[in-house]
């Protein structure tokens, strides 16, 4: 069991070095699956499937990384019918040499006997040495117990030429059939000549500009999916503390009037229930694939909040509902507009007396891109004041940040928090964050 331990730990080894992410407690949970299953080769793969693979994208960089790693074995010619054919042979030698060349009464040379004349039909036919069939789980356990010992499957019709092949002097080999064979025992797997393409990044970490529909539409799925287990995770939260961590040096303080008894728990003071969200998305363009996916997962994480106020602008505010994946517009929203983040920081604080007080978290979803217009910095540093905290999410990646027509470095000033959100991951970061002001 040691050796394949060693094996199976070379393996996870390989499968962290192509990209999959493999913890300590699933090399635990792969130990133990083998041990449940044993060694043949296709259950084997299920198995550590199962206990090392986390998503179905990484599938196909493990089964490369596992037919690599357990290669299959050659099917090995066997003589043993010929062994077993010359042994009956000598056998019928003797007993002919023995035995008289005729019938009872003596004299002259009487017919064969039957099981002569099959011998020696026998041994005029060539003689063929057949593959010994060998079973998976035979060349699996080969293959986890001889780390040292490369081997390639061929077929059995390959096996001749193989043999013809490795019967050439060494000089005469073609110099790729010495080395082909050998599989590379250090380094990324990527990194070989002829080796598959390296597993794109989960789809909650790839950027907005790189999904094709297809993806997109997978992506919606995936953001709300992250939706529904950010409610579930802040609702068990918020149990555990709706009365307070307790406090063990207040407990025992009080205890010592009692002798020590500890009778009374002491809690701190609870935290501030939850907060409100105001969420402004920037809908043009530029940016609409994220704040379509941020107002997806907003969806399925709203019981988080007291209470969600959702606005949609490009260049004015406007009230939105988000319904069935849709953005229900109140009023008139110009997509074809140039985005303009002062105008619609004006709106809001045209309203700012009814929606905003100090439970209240601003999130704003924008590239701050503002076309050359005013910034109106001043208006968001009024409305910091007003709210709890400012949490900004930008989708675009940080090196073009306050480059062209960017005034973000004029908002950071009021911000409390600024986040890349180029990715699912990035959104959901900017949701927590806005949950725990």
């Amino acid at each position: 069991m040691g050796v394949v331990r060693e094996r199976l730990l070379s393996f996870v080894t390989r499968l962290r070095a192509v990209g999959i992410r493999v913890s300590i407690a699933e090399t635990l949970d792969a130990m133990a699956a083998v041990e449940a299953v044993g060694v043949e080769r296709e259950v084997l793969r299920e198995a550590l499937a199962a206990a090392l693979v986390k998503d179905e994208n990484d599938r196909a960089a493990f089964d490369a990384a596992f037919d690599e790693h357990f290669p299959l074995l050659p099917l090995p010619a066997s003589g043993g019918r010929s062994r077993k054919r010359g042994r009956r042979g000598a056998a019928g030698d003797d007993g002919h040499a023995g035995a008289p060349s005729g019938g009872s009464g003596g004299g002259g040379g009487g017919a064969p006997r039957a099981s002569e004349e099959r011998e020696r039909r026998d041994d005029a036919r060539p003689t063929r040495a057949p593959a010994v069939a060998q079973t998976a789980s035979q060349a699996a356990s080969r293959a986890l117990s001889s780390p040292h010992e490369p081997r390639v499957g061929v077929r059995a019709g390959e096996a001749p030429r193989a043999k013809a092949e490795s019967a050439r002097p060494r000089a005469e080999r073609p110099a790729d059939s010495r080395h082909a064979a050998l599989p590379a025992r250090h380094g990324p797997v990527h990194d070989r000549p002829g080796a598959p393409p390296p597993p794109p990044a989960p789809l909650r970490q790839r950027p907005f500009a790189d999904l094709d529909p297809d993806e997109l539409d997978r992506a919606r799925a995936v953001a709300r999916e992250l939706g529904r287990r950010f409610a579930a995770r802040t609702s068990r939260r918020e149990r555990r503390e709706r009365r307070g961590h307790v406090d063990i040096r207040r407990t025992i303080r009080h205890a010592v009037a009692r002798g020590g008894a500890l009778i009374d728990l002491q809690r701190r003071g609870r935290r501030p229930g939850k907060p409100n969200l105001v969420v402004l998305c920037d809908v043009s363009g530029s940016v609409a694939r994220a704040s379509d996916l941020l107002l997806t997962i907003l969806a399925g994480a709203e019981s988080a909040f007291a209470r969600v106020t959702r606005f949609a602008f490009v260049d004015r505010l406007v009230p939105i509902d988000f319904e069935d994946g849709h953005v229900r517009p109140e009023g008139e929203l110009d997509y074809h507009a140039y985005s303009d983040h002062g105008a619609a920081l004006a709106d809001l604080e045209a309203q700012a007396e009814r929606i905003l007080d100090r439970r209240t978290v601003l999130l704003v979803l924008g590239d701050a891109r503002n076309n050359r217009r005013p910034a109106r910095a001043d208006v968001l540093r009024r409305l910091a004041r007003r709210v709890r905290a400012v949490v900004w999410a930008v989708p675009e990646p940080r090196e073009r940040w306050n480059t062209g027509d960017s005034a973000l470095a004029a908002y950071a000033e009021s911000a409390d928090l600024v986040l890349e959100a180029t990715s699912l991951t990035g959104l959901l970061a900017a949701l927590r964050e806005a949950a725990r002001r």
